[in-house]
């Protein structure tokens, strides 16, 4: 009995991670850390494979290396992958997008975005997931090495297929398999579309021509390509109902698959020759091959589930650590941001309050200098005073010496002056009032007035202007 829809699909999508794996014997084409990786999980040794993907990611952070980092986190998006633990996975592909942002390495974002795809196609998201592909092809066809590319083709090809098929897009799902076909690698493409014939049980003639293609491509006899077209012929046989014959390509299968220890096969093998066996009723070795398919599904999932949570458990103490590694640093660096402020606080008021002090000092020099210069002022003053009050013939020559500036302003606004008018400026200039200055001329104080508002006319201010104001002022 063939499977129904839904186990369809699982069984698609599983043979084609069969047919990725058997692309190639080894893997010598493949960058170390990829091939590395590869190697481990086919050997279901997951935990190494953690282990070698972790060491890698160490080395390449300290080599500061994006390009390493990106292919550490795609070898752990694809494993998380194999193990269903897809938010995980999708996780780490972020991670890997994010350090090639400005990289356009073929090889590393084709095969990102394959792995993107395959997380959408297990999702059920197939037409996102044909988005993905579509993207990883853009890169895929840029891959120098032939090898690498056709490699690459084969898994972006033979998983839009897939998509095709859930989609039913039937011209898109022919032309896929077309360009599958050119590549010329893979003989579990001629299988491929056998199962599609069987799975829908028409075409049977053209479904086993296209398995006689596969066989007639394949030399060797103990590959997973092998005991997959020998597995699709014990469908075709299936459908047809010719069940003894469908039992022998069974377990002609079988023994492939148990001697290359695919044992996620083994138990679809077991599943397949439990039914057959019921077919022909024979009761005993239909239980017996249930029974052996049960242990085995109990033994895969508890492995899984053991390998699932060494591998979600070393990862999240891994970003626990990262987390921790990065507080530190951050905390160093707050330290070193403080300590250098504080350094540069340190030397910046040191020099201001260098230039400060250097301020004061020049302040108080110019003070002690003014004030100096006021003492100076203040004696040449009392002197003046003294000239003037004793009417010394020597009160307008000394007056000129201390008071240079005013008298050459003055005289510069007008040079017609006579000692009389210069001795009048020199008295108001001197802040003396009308009745000093009455004393000192030996006159009344009209007289001063008057001779105030001659001086005012003689140098032609306004009327409006404030003589005593204006000689103060100049």
């Amino acid at each position: 009995m063939f499977p129904n829809k839904k186990f369809r699909r699982v069984f698609y999508i599983f043979f084609f991670m069969l047919a990725a794996q058997s692309q190639a014997q080894d893997y010598s084409f493949l960058p170390k850390t990829i091939r590395t990786n590869i190697e481990y999980q086919n050997r279901g040794e997951y935990e190494a494979a953690l282990d070698f993907n972790l060491r890698s990611l160490k080395s390449y952070k300290e080599k500061k290396d994006p390009e390493g980092i990106a292919t550490v986190y795609t070898n752990m998006g694809n494993m998380l992958f194999i193990l269903s633990k897809y938010k995980e996975s999708l996780r780490y592909l972020d991670r890997a997008k994010g350090e090639l942002i400005e990289n356009n390495n073929p090889l590393l974002n084709g095969r990102l975005y394959i792995e993107y795809g395959k997380n959408y196609t297990s999702l059920g998201l197939f037409k996102q997931s044909n988005a993905m592909f579509d993207k990883a092809l853009q890169y895929i066809n840029k891959i120098p090495n032939q090898k690498q590319k056709i490699y690459y083709l084969n898994a972006n090809y033979s998983w839009k297929r897939i998509n095709f098929l859930e989609l039913r897009q039937m011209d898109s799902l022919r032309s896929i398999e077309k360009k599958s076909l050119q590549l010329k690698s893979n003989i579990l493409v001629y299988t491929r579309k056998a199962d599609y014939f069987i799975a829908n049980k028409i075409h049977l003639d053209s479904a086993e021509y296209y398995l006689n293609k596969a066989l007639s491509n394949n030399t060797a006899t103990d590959t997973i390509d092998m005991a997959v077209t020998w597995f699709s012929y014990g469908d075709l046989h299936t459908v047809k109902k010719d069940h003894q014959k469908a039992l022998e390509y069974y377990l002609k299968s079988l023994k492939v698959l148990e001697k290359i220890k695919q044992n996620e096969s083994v138990i679809v093998a077991y599943d397949s020759i439990s039914n057959a066996y019921k077919a022909l009723n024979d009761t005993q070795k239909s239980n017996e091959y249930l029974r052996k398919y049960s242990d085995l599904n109990n033994k895969i999932k508890k492995e899984e589930k053991a390998a699932v949570n060494v591998v979600v458990d070393k990862l999240l103490q891994e970003e626990k650590k990262e987390k921790e590694e990065e507080g530190r640093r951050l905390y160093l660096l707050v330290a070193i941001i403080v300590i250098v402020s504080l350094i540069l606080i340190y030397f910046i008021r040191k020099a201001y309050l260098s230039k400060q002090k250097k301020k004061d000092q020049l302040i108080e020099k110019q003070s002690q200098e003014t004030q100096k210069l006021k003492v100076q002022v203040n004696k040449s003053f009392d002197q003046i005073v003294e000239l003037a009050e004793s009417g010394s013939p020597f009160f307008l020559t000394r007056f000129k010496e201390v008071y240079h500036e005013f008298y050459e302003k003055l005289n510069s606004h007008h040079s017609d002056l006579t000692d009389y008018d210069l001795r009048l400026c020199a008295y108001i200039r001197l802040n003396l009032n009308a009745k000093e200055i009455a004393q000192y001329e030996n006159i009344t104080l009209r007289a001063v007035e008057a001779r105030k508002y001659r001086l005012k006319k003689k140098l032609e201010l306004p009327s409006e202007t404030d003589l005593t104001k204006w000689i103060l002022d100049l």
